[in-house]
């Protein structure tokens, strides 16, 4: 499959306490040469809006578009690289959290004037 940028995607997520496998949903920020070359997804963590809050959370507007049952928010402080093949495309970020999110990851390494 191919994935983009700003794409909402389900994927396994293992406690080590649970024996069940269970899905969790992450933003897209990075593919393009990354998933060529590699086959790899640089993901945000989306957790629960009623979740206690971190600097740099931004709301998910329209949880409908992105393919979210519940108010949920991007944690932009959480990033990790996930496999594409475990990856399921369930939505997609829209309009101007696009923007605050580019704008605070972009912040949190400490880069400026960075396009988005």
């Amino acid at each position: 499959m191919v994935f983009k940028r700003w794409d909402v995607v389900k994927l396994p997520h293992r406690l080590p306490s649970q024996a069940e496998l269970e899905y969790r949903p992450g933003l897209v920020i990075v593919a393009g040469e990354i998933l060529r070359l590699h086959g790899l997804l640089w993901v945000l963590m989306i957790t629960s809006a009623r979740n206690k809050g971190w600097p740099g959370d931004i709301e998910i507007a329209d949880s409908i578009a992105a393919g979210l049952g519940v108010p949920s928010i991007v944690r932009t402080a959480k990033i990790f690289t996930v496999e594409a093949r475990e990856a399921e495309l369930i939505g997609a970020l829209l309009g101007e959290q696009r923007k605050a999110v580019g704008e605070q990851v972009f912040a949190n390494m400490g880069l400026t004037g960075a396009t988005v």
